[in-house]
């Protein structure tokens, strides 16, 4: 009860004429946001979504917007009841709050939630005012196309129109309409390529990787994503102009560039020359785009490289998260000189034993170690296989000896598996039972009523019943207090006083609950846990066990 406490009074302090209150309010929300493993009641969480659509002070500047930060709070809490209130007051909510809305309703894949969605924002994009989640719709196909049908003139201004051919380009690549509104698009396709080609021209003759990052940065890297989604659409819209174009973008500069039309070459069967191959395959911002765009079609045979594949993609995989990261004030991280050290096998988080390469790199003149992997060992995967945790953390490579270095990485993945193992993050025990309530406040009363009626000294009854009935209620409490579920680590557990009973959640096939308890079945069908259903509030025990197991190839169905 203490965090829905606080909770209710930031709702409070929101709606204070003191710009310093809703500051501090929303600092609080905040606060309450970055934490994990919050529960909260869903009661409070419906009064924080009806408290989004108030008529708050007037603002004072651009963080003094309580209706976003209260609907970005619950969007955090994957309930059905959740998505029900959001809908009923999305009218009433900021246009900001209404774009975070609809990010979380797309995400529930909920087919009423899916129609409301088309009727809104049909209406937000006709009237200029949705921009923002639209991308989102690249996840969801059958949505994007039926607000493009209806929409589709948006195409036309500049706002919506690079968002637009993202949709659109998502709408192929599903197979739900390939070549969707060709007789339309392909004129504007090739018009619009045009114009930003003129752009990247400009830039093509002095091309560098490091003037990419450590010069142009985002006024090129627009251009360069804005191109390659031109060029992937003529996957699905070819014509003899296309093919005219894709042959000329084999010989830019760019190697993502190059590498994106030397893929729809081969697969339309356009000639293309073999050092293209090679070059986009050893080159550090490629090679790995290279491997998995052929390893997509079939074509892996044609990737140059067929030895030390791994070692290979880990230098290119190892840059690209580098760069990929730019700080707060847009500068990228630029590693130079980048050398595989060596190598070590260990488990990884999802307790799969994979390979990590140790790396040796250069920044500013300093040699640093970092580490690219954890690739997958298991022979029926691709060579470049993932479960990404490449990183650094700037350490200098003259500070340890190799095999220091290796030791060091493999006690600190020791430490994190340790503290994984033990974090505690769900715990719930049954409240005080109905019976104890019914108790305390119904058969106190009247016992204490009937007392003065029928004993000579009343006050000696009064107290005898209130102290049963708080020994009762003690009893309760202390019997609860050895009665808890929780997921701890990668276990589910049940306690009941000193009996303990766990199953580790990667063993789950289904959880399902009933009026009165939660069943947990394991992977052989079988009933493996059971506990009452009082003993959680199941809307949050649901989401947790969601969060813990997303990361699971194969979930559990978990009831909703």
């Amino acid at each position: 009860m203490k965090v829905e406490l606080k909770l209710r009074n930031i709702l409070r302090q929101l709606k204070s004429a003191d710009p310093k209150k809703r500051y501090e309010a929303l600092d609080d929300l905040y606060q309450y946001k970055q934490q994990d493993d919050l529960q909260v009641q869903i009661e409070v969480l419906l009064d924080c979504i009806k408290a989004a659509t108030a008529k708050f002070p007037k603002r004072v500047d651009h963080w003094d917007n309580p209706s976003y930060y209260l609907i970005d709070f619950v969007c955090d809490f994957r309930m059905p009841q959740i998505m029900e209130s959001l809908m009923e007051n999305f009218e009433r909510l900021d246009l900001l709050a209404k774009e975070r809305a609809i990010e979380f309703l797309l995400s529930t894949e909920d087919q009423k939630a899916f129609y409301f969605l088309e009727e809104k924002m049909v209406q937000l994009i006709q009237s200029d005012k949705l921009f923002r989640s639209i991308r989102e719709l690249r996840a969801y196909p059958v949505l994007a196309r039926n607000i493009l049908n209806k929409t589709f003139d948006k195409i036309h201004t500049e706002p919506y129109k690079f968002m637009y051919y993202s949709l659109i380009s998502s709408i192929n690549e599903s197979g739900l309409d390939p070549g969707y509104k060709e007789e339309k698009l392909l004129p504007i396709l090739l018009e619009d390529y045009q114009t930003v080609l003129e752009d990247y021209l400009k830039y093509d003759s002095d091309y560098s990787t490091k003037f990419v990052y450590m010069a142009w940065k985002d006024s090129y890297l627009l251009i360069r994503n804005r191109l390659r989604l031109f060029i992937n659409l003529m996957m699905y819209y070819f014509s003899p102009e296309v093919e005219k174009e894709l042959r000329r973008a084999l010989h830019f500069k760019d190697p993502i560039i190059r590498t994106d039309a030397l893929i729809i070459c081969l697969s339309k069967s356009l000639p293309y020359e073999q050092g293209i191959l090679v070059e986009t395959a050893n080159h550090i911002e490629s090679a790995e785009l290279l491997y998995w765009k052929l390893l997509e079609r079939n074509l892996q045979h044609l990737y140059p490289i067929q030895e030390e594949v791994q070692p290979h993609l880990a230098k290119t995989r190892f840059f690209n998260t580098m760069v990929g990261d730019p700080d707060e004030e847009g500068n990228f991280q630029y590693p130079e000189e980048i050398q595989i050290v060596d190598q070590l096998d260990a488990e990884n988080v999802q307790r799969r034993l994979v390979r990590y390469y140790f790396i040796r790199f250069q920044m500013n003149n300093i040699d640093y170690v970092g580490w690219a992997g954890g690739y997958s060992l298991e022979s029926e995967d691709p060579q470049g296989a993932i479960w990404d945790e490449t990183y650094t953390d700037f350490v200098e490579f003259d500070s340890l000896s190799i095999e220091e270095h290796k030791q060091a990485f493999l006690d600190g993945k020791k430490k994190l598996m340790n503290v994984l193992d033990q974090h505690v993050f769900y715990e719930s025990s049954p409240k005080l039972s109905t019976g104890a309530w019914f108790a305390i406040a119904v058969i106190v009363p009247f016992a204490i009523r009937f007392s003065y009626y029928l004993f000579n000294f009343p006050i000696l009854n009064i107290l005898i019943v209130i102290g049963l009935a708080c020994s009762f209620s003690f009893i309760q409490v202390q019997r609860n207090k050895k009665r808890k579920v929780l997921i701890i680590g990668d276990q589910l557990v049940v306690k009941r006083g000193a009996k303990q009973n766990s199953i580790g959640l990667r063993n789950i096939e289904k959880v399902e609950y009933n009026q009165k308890h939660v069943l947990i079945y394991n992977k052989h069908h079988e009933l493996t846990l059971k506990f009452p259903l009082s003993w959680v509030q199941y809307d949050l025990f649901q989401q947790q066990m969601h969060k813990n197991v997303a990361h699971y190839e194969d979930k559990p169905f978990i009831q909703s």
